[in-house]
């Protein structure tokens, strides 16, 4: 009966562990935060807010813009019902981000500075209230508390309401905001995505297999050279 050679088995082991590795890597994983997960009609009671999904974390801050300088406004979690169940600010007019004459008024800017060295890509942004003439836009920005430069063309109007919108050049700031273009908006929920590094200990049965063809291999070169 014809048998196969250990080096042979060898190689085929190494190939498992490559594909086992590579598969692994393969499956992203998509992460979601709700901005007002619990469904709360209340003031925060900070301007600022932490969400941790899965282990990862994000920030959300409220700011009043002043020429693209933000002084900290307090964070209002909003449930009217139906698109209107997200984060906007205390006492602003349904409390949500509003527009003037002069641009934005206020805005909520969410720090992604965690995630984005965790690896995640593919940023999403999710926006509700969202009626007929109404529409938001999104600015980046490295530096805390600044609004930055908007990154969409044109205002994502009602079409986009409650509607996750691709962040343009996702992972080159690490402060995305999010401002009313006409009328008023609320922000919903931001989402990223994460290709997990595999844990050891889903990697050991094929660790096992190379060492065991690893030994094979060593034993039957040991025999041929007795």
């Amino acid at each position: 009966m014809k048998t196969i050679q250990p080096n042979r088995f060898l190689k085929t082991a190494l190939l498992i562990a490559c594909s086992a590795f590579i598969g692994s890597q393969a499956w992203a994983t998509l992460v979601t935060w709700n901005l007002n997960p619990s469904g709360l009609n209340q003031a925060v009671g900070s301007s600022s807010q932490s969400y941790t999904v899965s282990g990862y974390s994000i920030t959300a801050s409220g700011y009043d813009n002043n020429g693209g300088v933000g002084t900290l406004h307090d964070l209002f979690f909003k449930n009217d019902g139906g698109d209107e169940i997200g984060l906007g600010l205390v006492n602003t007019l349904h409390n949500e981000l509003q527009v003037g004459s002069n641009g934005p008024l206020n805005f909520i800017q969410l720090d992604l500075t965690s995630i984005l060295a965790a690896g995640f890509t593919n940023g999403q942004i999710q926006v509700g209230s969202l009626q007929t003439n109404e529409s938001f836009s999104l600015f980046g920005s490295n530096t805390l508390g600044s609004l930055g430069v908007q990154l969409n063309g044109s205002p994502y109007g009602s079409a986009f309401d409650l509607q996750f919108v691709s962040i343009p050049n996702f992972g080159t700031y690490k402060f995305i905001s999010i401002v009313a273009s006409a009328l008023d908006c609320l922000p919903v929920a931001f989402q990223a995505t994460i290709v997990p590094v595999p844990e050891a200990t889903s990697l050991m049965p094929v660790i096992c297999l190379v060492i065991a063809a690893t030994a094979l291999e060593a034993r039957r070169r040991r025999r041929a050279t007795a």
